[in-house]
């Protein structure tokens, strides 16, 4: 790999210019004398440290990317479709604009807050967080900073920009159209009420209030925050089911989960039990029956991410919204289907 020296000795010019060409500082070099530099640079192959942005008091060119996860998962959380695919998508669109991404994943907020720290990022994307803890962030390292699906409430000074879902009515789609498909009992579960899964079961709440008829009835099960628990509520749910039951799960793993135990305990879906979904990951179209569920947009909520946030970080002016909602379509497949 060449260096500067190298370099500059094959141009004819001093290191120093090289070093401005490189740093986009080109006020002072003629116009021949940067063509010939970027071409032997290209020719030679140099790359420039990462180290000696940081160390020139240059942007660093680091985004950190920090999950909040609630939830136990049984491999890692990048086995979890959802985070999987934001993560990629966010990476994506970083490297296109010349950026790179650090990923801390942690239950414990403290250790999150110390990662932030003691890094020298331009910006961080904080996904699952509550809002108060994203500006506390904010606070500690003056950076700008952009959530995605954040919940509960912002200051009224806050810098925080979230990037969210319709939610309320991804939950009144769902539940209204298993009410009209005839279901006279629907379970919305979740792992607990709280954060998003609260606002996907205030819009089915409204959707009972206003489309359901006499003997409709609805009712949330939290089914806890490891593979056990839930385990042990899909037993529950199977057994004390009654007829024309539906299990509206407010994320398609869960919901994907229900269905092969339901395989494993002989019980038809959507014959003996309906099974509907929210997300539309990938693998909601391969289940057995093909998953019925709320689609969001993960690539574009991304990408609306990635372009507020280094917009922000470029330019010096922070977003005008404080709430980015985009919205959300009802999918109809086979899980809930009624003969």
């Amino acid at each position: 790999m060449a260096t500067i020296k190298e370099i500059a000795q094959r141009a004819g010019v001093s290191t120093t210019t090289v070093s401005n060409v490189i740093h986009g500082k080109t006020k002072k070099v003629s116009p021949a004398n940067i063509q010939k530099i970027e071409n032997l640079i290209r020719e030679m192959g140099y790359v420039q440290k990462m180290g000696l942005r940081v160390l020139n008091k240059e942007k660093s060119q680091l985004i950190a990317v920090v999950i909040n996860y609630h939830k136990d998962f049984r491999d890692s959380i990048i086995g979890d479709p959802f985070y999987g695919k934001i993560i990629g998508f966010i990476e994506k669109y970083m490297q296109e604009l010349g950026y790179y991404l650090m990923l801390y994943s942690a239950k414990d907020t403290d250790k999150i807050f110390q990662m932030v720290m003691g890094w020298d990022v331009d910006g961080v994307i904080a996904i699952s967080f509550s809002k108060s803890n994203c500006e506390k962030i904010y606070q500690l390292i003056k950076k700008p900073i952009v959530s995605i699906d954040a919940y509960g409430n912002a200051a009224k000074d806050s810098h925080l920009v979230n990037i969210g879902l319709d939610d309320e009515s991804g939950g009144y789609q769902m539940v209204k159209y298993l009410l009209e498909c005839g279901y006279e009992h629907i379970k919305v579960c979740a792992g607990r009420d709280n954060g998003v899964d609260h606002l996907r079961y205030v819009g089915a709440q409204r959707a009972m209030q206003e489309c359901a008829a006499e003997g409709q009835k609805l009712q949330f099960v939290a089914l806890g925050m490891n593979y056990e628990k839930r385990k042990a509520s899909y037993d529950w749910l199977v057994q004390r089911r009654l007829p024309g039951t539906a299990l509206f799960f407010l994320s398609d793993m869960y919901a994907l989960e229900a269905i092969r135990f339901c395989a494993d305990k002989k019980v038809a879906v959507p014959q003996q039990i309906g099974v509907a979904g929210y997300d539309d990951i990938s693998y909601a179209q391969y289940s057995t029956p093909r998953l019925t569920t709320i689609k969001q947009d993960v690539q574009k909520k991304a990408q609306k991410a990635v372009e507020i946030l280094l917009k922000w970080i470029e330019e010096g002016e922070e977003y005008p919204q404080r709430e980015v909602e985009l919205s959300v379509t009802l999918v109809k497949r086979k899980s809930v289907e009624r003969d």
